[in-house]
């Protein structure tokens, strides 16, 4: 049972998030070719799948039911889902201060006391 449940659970994720929804029109996919083969029986399939979705949006009588078709329209979800973004980094240049001093200090000039800290710790002298 709960097999059952995690497959039914499943596949409502599947056809609710995903294209998969675009299969159920299958079925009005062959219907909608059953009725162009009805007005002209030499259409084959390939022909009739390229005029619906390779060649350019017609708008005719049927544009309607053509847009019932699956995979007919993509939605927005799925593009943004498998987009690609590439730009290009930003260019930046650093430039070296203008005046160099001649004086260098290092760290420990600059704060040295007046005083060495051994000073301090010496033996005890003989008086």
């Amino acid at each position: 049972m709960k097999r059952l449940a995690g497959i039914l659970f499943i596949s409502v994720y599947m056809l609710a998030f995903a294209e998969f929804h675009q299969l159920m029109r299958i079925p009005f996919l062959i219907e909608h070719f059953n009725v162009h083969r009805q007005a002209d029986p030499e259409l084959s399939f390939s022909q009739f799948l390229n005029m619906h979705y390779m060649g350019p949006v017609i708008v005719d009588d049927d544009f309607m039911q053509d847009q019932q078709l699956p995979f007919r329209d993509v939605g927005c979800h799925t593009l943004l889902g498998s987009a690609v973004c590439s730009f290009a980094p930003p260019s930046f240049m650093i430039e070296p201060p203008a005046i160099l001093s001649a004086e260098f200090y290092s760290y420990n000039e600059i704060r040295k006391p007046q005083f060495s800290s051994f000073d301090i710790f010496q033996p005890p002298r003989c008086a």
